[in-house]
């Protein structure tokens, strides 16, 4: 083999690394949306269930003092 062979071979390894090393990255973005999307969700289900437990005691509170007041 000679040097231009040698360099081409090189450059041709070199890009079959980078290709490997973008798949990757992209399949590692890929991951991360996707953990990004179920966080959010997450989130989102955490803040009904807030609400929903404060209106609770706000009516809890006000049957509370209600039947104190009886």
């Amino acid at each position: 083999m000679d040097e231009r062979e040698a360099v081409n071979r090189a450059v041709a390894e070199h890009l079959a690394e980078l290709r490997r090393r973008l798949a990757e990255g992209r399949s590692e973005i890929e991951r991360q949306r996707a953990e990004v999307g179920a966080t959010h969700q997450h989130m989102a289900e955490m803040s009904r269930w807030i609400e929903e437990t404060d209106r609770q005691l706000t009516l809890d509170r006000e049957w509370l003092q209600a039947t104190a007041n009886e």
